[in-house]
C-alpha cells in the first residue's frame, strides 16, 4: 500500500473530475441527530453543478424510510438522485429468493425497532432459534448479557446468518453504538456462515453506479469509515475521500489538524488508503 499525501483538501477543489458522487450518509451528512451545517448547501451546490449523487448507506433500514427520515431533518429527495441501504439490499434478496439462504423462518438479532424489516415479505419471524431457518441480523441485541448466549446456540443449529448493516460502529452524536457488522464478525470467528448486503462489498456500488448511470473511473465515494467505505470503493475502482466527521473525527484535532500518525496507523491497518481526505462535507 502506498503512503497517502497526508493532506486536507476542500470537495470544491475535488468535484469538478467527476460526473458523479456514491455519498455516504451516517458520519458525513449528519451525525445520527442532526444535519451538519455544511452538508445541505454542500448538496445543493453539487446538484447545482450538474454532479449525480447516489446516497448509499449501511442502514438495516428500507430505502424510504432513511428517506424520508432525511426529509424530517430538511435533506429532501430534490438533493440526491437515489438512496440504496444495506437494509433494502436485503430485502431485495429475500424477495427474489424468499427460500434463501435456507428457508423462511428467522430470527431476528438486534434491537426491537429494527425488527420489521421483512416484515412485508411472506416470511416468519420466530421468537425461538429452535424454529429458525436463519438469522437475521440488524444491530447489537438490547440484550447484551444474551448474546453470547444466543450465538452459540446459533452456531449449534449451524444457522447462516443475514448482516444488514456490515459497519462494526457509528457514532450517534458523541456516543458509539455497536452495529450489526461486529456480531457477525464474532459469528464468524465462532465459526459460523455470514451473508452480508451493503458497504464494503461489490453489489452495492455495482447498484449506486447503475442509479448514477455512471462508470466508476467518472465517480468518487466519500464516506467516513476507511473499513467500509474507503474499502468498498477501491473493491469498486472508484476514487475514495474520506471524510472527518464521523467514526474517525478522533484523527482531526481542534484546530482542525490532521494527527497524520492516528491516519497512518489507521490506513495499514485496513491495508487500504483513501485518495483524498476531507475535513467535512464541505
Amino acid at each position: 500500500m502506498a503512503d497517502p499525501t497526508l493532506e486536507i483538501i476542500p470537495l470544491a477543489d475535488l468535484v469538478g473530475g467527476y460526473g458523479g458522487i456514491v455519498l455516504d450518509v451516517f458520519g458525513v451528512i449528519h451525525d445520527g441527530m442532526s444535519v451538519f451545517p455544511e452538508a445541505y448547501a454542500t448538496l445543493g451546490l453539487l446538484r447545482k453543478e450538474g454532479i449525480r449523487i447516489c446516497l448509499l448507506s449501511n442502514s438495516p433500514r428500507r430505502s424510504d424510510e432513511v428517506a424520508k427520515r432525511l426529509e424530517a431533518m430538511g435533506i429532501g429527495r430534490e438533493l440526491y438522485h437515489g438512496l440504496i441501504t444495506s437494509g433494502e439490499l436485503v430485502y431485495e434478496a429475500l424477495t427474489e429468493s424468499p427460500e434463501f439462504p435456507a428457508g423462511s423462518t428467522y430470527f431476528h438479532l438486534g434491537p426491537v425497532e429494527l425488527a420489521e424489516l421483512l416484515s412485508a415479505l411472506p416470511m416468519n419471524a420466530s421468537m425461538s432459534i429452535g424454529a429458525a431457518d436463519f438469522i437475521l441480523t440488524t444491530g447489537w441485541p438490547e440484550e447484551d448479557a444474551m448474546t453470547s448466549k444466543l450465538l452459540h446456540a446459533c452456531i449449534a443449529r449451524k444457522l447462516p446468518m443475514i448482516c444488514a448493516n456490515p459497519d462494526f460502529e457509528v457514532l450517534i452524536g458523541a456516543r458509539k453504538v455497536i452495529c450489526a457488522g461486529a456480531l457477525a464478525r464474532d459469528y464468524e470467528m465462532l465459526g459460523g456462515r455470514v451473508i452480508s448486503y451493503g458497504k464494503p462489498y461489490r453489489t452495492a456500488y455495482s447498484k449506486a453506479l447503475e442509479v448514477l448511470c455512471l462508470t466508476g473511473e467518472q465517480v468518487l465515494a466519500i464516506g467516513d469509515s476507511v473499513a467500509t467505505d474507503i474499502v468498498g470503493g477501491r473493491r469498486a475502482g472508484l476514487d475514495t475521500a474520506l471524510v472527518l466527521t464521523g467514526v474517525h473525527k478522533n484523527c482531526l484535532t481542534r484546530d482542525g489538524k490532521m494527527d497524520r500518525i492516528m491516519l497512518r496507523d489507521l490506513f495499514r491497518q485496513h491495508s487500504v488508503a483513501p485518495d483524498f481526505i476531507l475535513s467535512s462535507l464541505g
